[in-house]
């Protein structure tokens, strides 16, 4: 079954390109951004779950199921990152309520699309 044309007409990347747009918002404030390591780190797993969905667009669906999944795990990294820059005293909740709007749609959106590609599996 065919959802889109271009992995950019799905709305689970749409999603997760602007969580990636919030995640380099915060990265650029001074303390996060002088952690080099955490920052690091942040960004390229924004990044990944970009890319995973990008790249397992052009796979069949079981193996676009695969990549989908990796991405979650992705989104799952850049939320206890998250964590550690509360922990540091970097950033307050407060600063990542932008984020985190975007993970709880986001979740729902991977989920509905692993349902899609890979019926009966988590």
């Amino acid at each position: 079954m065919a959802i889109a044309r271009h992995f950019t007409e799905l709305i689970v990347w749409q999603l997760a390109d602007e969580h990636r747009v919030e995640v380099f918002r915060l990265t650029r404030r001074p303390q996060v951004h002088a952690d080099l390591k955490l920052r690091s780190q942040l960004d390229d797993a924004a990044d990944s779950v970009c890319r995973n969905l990008a790249e397992g667009f052009g796979c069949k669906d079981k193996e676009f199921a695969r990549f989908v999944r990796i991405g979650r795990r992705s989104l799952n990294e850049v939320q206890d990152c998250f964590l550690s820059t509360m922990n540091k005293g970097y950033v307050t909740p407060e600063d990542l309520i932008p984020a985190r709007r975007l993970h709880r749609r986001l979740y729902p959106a991977i989920a509905s699309l692993l349902r899609t590609l890979d019926p009966g599996k988590p």
